[in-house]
C-alpha cells in the first residue's frame, strides 16, 4: 500500500502512534508509555533528551544511518507542537532502556505479531479484492461496484470486530483476520466460486 498510513497502536500502558511505510514512529509516546512501566516497577521517569544525548545511544544512531542509510530519529515542529520521531530500530533500543516488560512488548506487537507488515498487506489485498469483484462477480463485469466494494468492507469490519476504530487503531490479531478473510474471498471469486451479490454475502457472513 503506498499510503504511508499513521497507525494507533494500542500498548498495555498507552498508545504509540507510528508511520506503518516507513516505520518512523512517536518517540516521545514511546517514552512516556516506558516510563509508565518504569514508575509501575518503582524506578523514576527517564529522561528523554539525556538519553539521546548519551554515548551508547549515538554510537547506536551512527550505526542505524551507516546501515541502513536512513535517519534514525528527527524533530518536527516547535514549542508545543515538537515531536520526535524515531526509525523502528531506535524505537526499540529505547524501550530496552526504559523497562524490560515494555521492551518485550514492543518486540511482540512490531517482530512477532508482525503489525505493519498486516496493515500493509490488508490494504493491498482489499485493492485486490474490488478487482475480483469487477471481473468475476456474475452480473457485474463493467459495472459500478462502488457500492459492493463499501458493503463488502463494512462485512470484513464486523467479521473482525473492529467497531468503529480504523483500521490505523486496530490490534494485529484483527489485521491479520482482515488479511485472511479478503485472501478467501478473493481466491472464491478467482476460481468461479461465487455465483452472485447474494451468495458472496452469504460466504462472508459464514466465515
Amino acid at each position: 500500500m503506498k499510503t504511508n498510513q499513521l497507525m494507533d497502536i494500542a500498548f498495555s500502558h498507552g498508545n504509540i502512534q507510528i508511520f506503518h511505510n516507513t516505520a518512523m514512529g512517536d518517540l516521545n509516546q514511546l517514552w512516556n508509555v516506558g516510563c509508565a512501566f518504569r514508575i509501575e516497577n518503582g524506578k523514576s521517569y527517564a529522561n528523554l533528551n539525556q538519553w539521546i544525548k548519551s554515548k551508547s545511544t549515538n554510537e547506536f544512531i551512527e550505526a542505524i544511518e551507516k546501515k541502513h542509510g536512513i535517519k534514525a530519529y528527527e524533530i518536527t515542529g516547535k514549542g508545543k507542537n515538537k515531536k520526535t520521531y524515531a526509525c523502528i530500530q531506535m524505537m526499540i533500543y529505547a524501550a530496552e532502556f526504559l523497562d524490560v516488560s515494555f521492551h518485550l512488548e514492543v518486540i511482540d506487537t512490531f517482530i512477532n505479531n508482525k503489525i505493519l507488515e498486516y496493515r500493509d498487506s490488508g490494504g493491498d489485498k482489499f485493492k485486490a479484492l474490488n478487482l475480483c469483484i469487477d471481473n468475476h462477480l456474475s452480473g457485474r463485469k463493467g459495472k459500478s461496484n462502488k457500492g459492493i466494494y463499501i458493503q463488502v468492507s463494512k462485512m470484513i469490519r464486523e467479521k473482525c470486530q473492529l467497531g468503529e476504530r480504523s483500521w490505523n487503531a486496530a490490534t494485529a490479531e484483527e489485521l491479520r483476520r482482515r488479511d485472511d478473510i479478503e485472501d478467501k474471498i478473493a481466491f472464491a471469486l478467482g476460481h468461479g466460486l461465487i455465483n452472485d451479490w447474494e451468495h458472496l454475502k452469504d460466504l462472508i457472513n459464514s466465515m
